[in-house]
């Protein structure tokens, strides 16, 4: 069977590129099997001549869509939905005997309203597809016998029931041929495009966040080695130097990274790698073995900036554990960006001064260490069934009638302007590095 693996719109024109790893995984499993290309549009400056070329060169009998991202968040109104639905006419137009599948995170937030907002799709597949799409290509005239499958106008659970989680040590590793490394490498100026992961699932039970639905309350592990023989893969056979580990938590449990990172040390690879950390548990050992191993940057994501917010968020974190943690990013010299929620539904005066006053000593404890820290501050994306949501619409902070398909931001007044405020902490020269010391410097991405 011909089947084209696209990647859905998921980012702003110019914006920052991702490698579309999950369609990579599943080229792996069909590879053999089937007839394969590939077309990622946010690599086409545009995009629909581009799937048009597609359909009429290739002629496919199978599309699988990816829509991983609904929306580019960070404030952003744009929502990805209306390119989907244009391409999906677009696809129904010149292929018109191709079945076309959708799958992806943003599809499985939205699955059953996705397929009546978006007719020309046949049906689509929520979770981990690894295992489901190979039996669905090979059932499409029974498509109700395979797990994870939803169908147009049905109600309750996914037909089948939704798919086992996978024993990610028996997975194939990613095929790089459908979706050559090459054409990511020099499109990212501040985030490595390339994604590797080393585990699936998070055990945490942050109220805003879906992970834990899209992939498990529990975390699955791949082997140390395996993960290495992937940065290996790509270092040597396709000149990437620099990878983001897609993991929700990067640093839990602690002796998976750290086994990770002798790995890496044994072998002598010389490769970059970013990731999302947890602040509780970082030591001044296990920094210095990750810098050793290659860290380029550390990513934390307390989300809240005050003892309230945390709380809510459900976080499990203190504001001590969070600057003590900056002080020892601070220490190792590497680029540190932190991530913090504001004007949650808690937000007071005076826990916007907490919020303040915590940014200001990450600040001054970088610039002290001659090490920048970069921060982003984002109001709250409610996204449905998530406890958060549930509790804003229960209090009537949310109103019901809202469309949380689109891009939607919990940002009442009177903090509305928070957000603003702490931004523009931030560019004081002093906390910029650039009063008697060098600029900072940026994660480089391109080979």
């Amino acid at each position: 069977m011909r089947v084209l693996l696209l990647q859905a719109v998921s980012t702003i024109p110019g914006g920052e590129c991702v490698y579309p790893l999950g369609l990579a995984r599943l080229a792996a499993m069909l590879k053999g099997k089937h007839e394969l290309r590939g077309l990622d549009l946010n690599l086409a400056p545009y995009p629909w001549p581009a799937v048009i070329e597609a359909a009429d060169g290739f002629q496919p009998q199978a599309v699988c869509i990816s829509f991983r991202n609904l929306d580019p968040l960070a404030g952003n109104l744009i929502s990805f939905v209306p390119p989907l639905k244009t391409l999906a006419t677009l696809l129904r137009h010149c292929a018109p005997r191709a079945r076309l599948i959708i799958g992806g995170a943003g599809f499985s937030l939205f699955a059953r309203r996705l397929l009546e907002e978006v007719p020309e799709l046949d049906l689509g597949l929520i979770g981990e597809a690894e295992q489901s799409l190979p039996l669905l290509l090979r059932r499409l005239d029974t498509p109700a016998t395979v797990p994870g499958v939803v169908l147009r106008g049905m109600k309750g659970p996914a037909i089948g029931g939704r798919c086992r989680a996978l024993d990610l040590s028996a997975l194939s590793p990613p095929d790089y041929v459908v979706f050559p490394p090459a054409a990511y490498q020099a499109r990212n100026s501040y985030v490595a495009s390339m994604g590797v992961e080393a585990k699936r699932g998070c055990p945490r039970r942050c109220s805003y966040c879906l992970y834990p639905s899209l992939q498990g309350g529990g975390q699955r592990l791949f082997p140390p080695g395996a993960v290495v023989d992937e940065l290996e893969r790509l270092r040597h056979g396709y000149n990437v130097n620099m990878v983001h580990f897609t993991d929700p938590v990067l640093n839990q449990p602690a002796a998976h990274l750290r086994a990770i990172c002798r790995e890496i040390i044994g072998r002598g690879l010389a490769i970059g790698w970013t990731g999302f950390f947890r602040e509780d548990g970082l030591t001044s050992g296990d920094l210095d073995l990750y810098r050793r191993a290659g860290l380029a940057a550390l990513y934390f994501s307390a989300d809240g900036a005050s003892e309230p917010a945390l709380k809510l968020l459900g976080k499990g974190l203190t504001l001590g554990q969070i600057e003590r943690a900056a002080q020892l990013a601070a220490a190792s010299g590497v680029i540190s960006v932190y991530h913090f929620l504001v004007n949650l539904p808690c937000e007071t005066p005076n826990s916007a001064a907490q919020t303040k006053r915590l940014a200001e000593r990450i600040l001054e404890d970088h610039a002290k260490a001659g090490n920048p820290a970069a921060m982003v501050f984002n109001n709250l994306r409610p996204y449905p069934g998530a406890p958060l949501t549930d509790s804003l619409l229960a209090a009537g902070l949310l109103d019901r009638r809202t469309d949380l398909l689109y891009p939607v931001y919990f940002n009442p007044p009177p903090f509305d302007g928070l957000r603003h405020q702490l931004n523009a902490l931030c560019t004081k020269p002093e906390h910029l590095g650039l009063v008697g010391g060098e600029s900072p410097g940026v994660v480089k991405c391109a080979p």
